[in-house]
């Protein structure tokens, strides 16, 4: 919506086309907020911006066709009025070359043209999608005369307001279940980024999301993501977006509090806005009719005020308690992050939180007001459920990347575990979990690694969100399981087995347990291996290649099986007692870990060891995860 500063004249008309897409064709993954944000984005023009619902088209997933042809609705609209402004917003994917729009793609030239071509006096582009800054780069129209002169538009002009820039990614957020872009600007717009007039420009709702946006990016994997603008329009007072005055109703936060508010619709627990308050000047935010709940961090403990907003309420919200999910454990989110999704009563009894059904109360003792839990099964949207996708993985490899909509990928991982599989089991002599954890032969562990794989590329590619990890971490540790087979014997048995794990004292050095496990490389003899190491690391973004010296011990036990004729020969009885020795190994080598995804890896290792004196060469490999940060 548009409105001019101090004109609300009826034969100016608002109008505005409004486009949403979760899925931006073949190759990319599906967005899960893209048309919630266009729904939201929506109600703000109607309930704060005086546009007529007639005069709003909002599209989900549209054709390029079909986003032409409401363009040129809107066209048409335009001519039949003296004056007019137009506001186009669009949040989806987008590429270098422009907006993705089904299996099409709408070049930025051609929708700045097309846009241009629109005969309304003032026109608007919102976008919030990847690479969206590409659109300000384009040759602009020159500056306008003033646009407001004797109540009437007089001038033509554009602006242009866009997520990212040009080479950024636009970014959602499970927590905020938006975009981070639209929801700062959409808070701007309900009076967050009021400077005490009631009414927020085109400039102030920018700089607000701006600021926003830069701040909470920064703390995301991907990276900070840095909204653009470009004004093509000069003129007298400011291009106002809403009035907050005529919201049907209002909350106000009075001048003596101070820091981050976020509001909370509490049927649902959605953010539906979030002030950056300083102390001294009051904060009103125009809502829609319904109970929210306010809330803030005051040190480390959570604050909340339950409001109750009906139609023409005007409420100061001064009254604020403290929220306890149990009696010794408050809520303290990390990095200053309101946390959402908190269910709790107006009025917390002493010891803890009142839930208001027996669900919500299940649901905070699951998940530690973590989120995890409603991440992994995504009850929401089962087409993007983690644990659904690692299931089916689990059960066939290859069928979570299938229902990941990856099919070229599950296709593969389903062949190739398959054809390992049966080339292992089809050995003579041999099954497939005989010798050690990850079978008796390379083939058994190449299954092994593929079968992992499969889970975890499963898990992780079914809810792509933004705030997924891209890389995997540079601290914390890792435990794998290890295979290696002595090359002079062949790779009929592995040689040793068991569990490397590792801390990684920095991201270039590591500390761990070398091998430590059991195997039974023949009928006659098992080993029990124990050692440490110290590694080297090149750390990669998913390779990391490392040396190691590794030190330990080896407990080789001989005999305690014969044929059962023999037993009255006295040989054979003396072959058949068990013996055990302890000798020491010492080793060295070089491994690299390859990161299926950012907390899974395979791992693949070239040593040399002293074995007792007796030098022999190994080769191994096996799966692992990283933990930490």
């Amino acid at each position: 919506m548009i409105l001019l500063f101090g004109l609300a004249h009826a034969s100016v008309l608002r109008h505005a086309l409004i486009v949403g897409a979760n899925l931006g064709g073949s190759g990319l993954e599906p967005l899960r907020y893209a048309e919630e944000d266009a729904r939201r984005f929506s109600d703000v023009l109607v309930d704060l911006g005086g546009f007529d619902p007639v005069y709003i088209t909002v599209l989900y997933s549209p054709t390029e066709a079909e986003l032409k042809e409401a363009l040129h609705a809107h066209a048409d609209v335009a001519s039949g009025f003296d004056d007019d402004l137009f506001l186009f917003y669009y949040s989806g994917h987008a590429d270098a070359r422009g907006l993705r729009v089904g299996e099409d793609t709408y070049p930025w030239e051609e929708l700045r043209t097309d846009i241009r071509k629109m005969p309304s006096e003032v026109k608007v582009g919102v976008l919030d999608a990847c690479r969206s800054g590409s659109i300000t780069r384009l040759k602009g129209a020159a500056l306008s005369q003033p646009f407001m002169v004797d109540d009437r538009l007089a001038a033509e002009g554009e602006a242009w307001i866009t997520a990212a820039n040009a080479d950024e990614e636009a970014q959602e957020s499970e927590n905020l279940r938006g975009s981070f872009f639209t929801h700062y600007l959409i808070s701007g717009l309900r009076g967050a980024a009021d400077t005490n007039d009631g009414s927020v420009s085109l400039q102030e709702a920018y700089d607000y999301a701006y600021s926003r946006t830069v701040s909470h990016t920064g703390e995301t994997t991907a990276g900070i993501q840095h909204p653009s603008f470009d004004y093509r329009i000069q003129g007298q007072g400011s291009l106002g977006l809403t009035t907050v005055t005529t919201g049907r109703a209002q909350a106000t936060l009075p001048e003596e509090l101070e820091g981050t508010f976020t509001v909370v619709r509490r049927t649902d627990r959605t953010p539906v806005a979030e002030v950056a308050k300083v102390k001294g000047t009051p904060v009103t935010l125009a809502l829609s009719p319904d109970t929210y709940l306010v809330r803030y961090i005051e040190g480390k403990t959570l604050m909340q005020s339950e409001v109750m907003l009906t139609d023409g309420a005007r409420v100061t919200v001064t009254q604020f308690a403290p929220v306890d999910l149990f009696a010794s454990a408050r809520a303290t989110p990390e990095k200053g992050e309101v946390p959402t999704g908190l269910a709790a009563e107006p009025a917390p009894a002493p010891n803890g939180v009142v839930f208001h059904d027996t669900w919500e109360k299940v649901r905070a003792l699951a998940v530690g007001n973590q989120g995890w839990w409603s991440e992994a099964v995504n009850a929401r949207d089962l087409r993007h459920s983690p644990l659904l996708a690692t299931g089916l993985s689990t059960l066939v490899p290859g069928a979570g990347q299938i229902y990941n909509h990856q099919g070229v990928k599950g296709g593969l991982y389903m062949a190739g575990t398959l054809a390992l599989f049966a080339g292992s089991v089809f050995v003579p002599d041999q099954g497939f979990f005989s010798g050690s954890i990850t079978g008796p032969d390379p083939l058994a562990m190449g299954a092994a690694m593929l079968y992992g794989s499969a889970i975890a590329d499963a898990a992780y590619n079914a809810n792509p969100g933004p705030e997924r990890e891209t890389r995997h971490p540079s601290g914390g540790g890792t435990v794998g399981t290890y295979a290696g087979w002595d090359v002079a014997q062949g790779f009929g048995s592995p040689y040793v087995a068991g569990v490397n794990a590792d801390w990684l004292a920095t991201p270039n050095v590591s500390l761990g347990i070398d091998r430590l496990g059991w195997t039974r490389s023949s009928s006659s003899e098992s080993r029990w291996n124990f050692g440490s190491k110290v590694s080297f690391v090149i750390d990669g973004r998913s390779f990391r290649p490392y040396v190691f010296l590794a030190g330990g011990g080896r407990v080789i036990q001989t005999g305690g099986q014969v044929d059962v004729s023999d037993w009255d020969d006295d040989v054979a009885r003396a072959r058949g007692k068990a013996s055990s020795r302890l000798v020491g190994v010492v080793s060295t080598g070089l491994g690299v870990n390859y990161y299926v995804t950012p907390r899974y890896f395979l791992n693949t290792e070239l040593r040399v060891e002293s074995e007792d004196a007796d030098a022999r060469f190994l080769w191994g490999g096996g799966v692992g995860v990283h933990f930490g940060k």
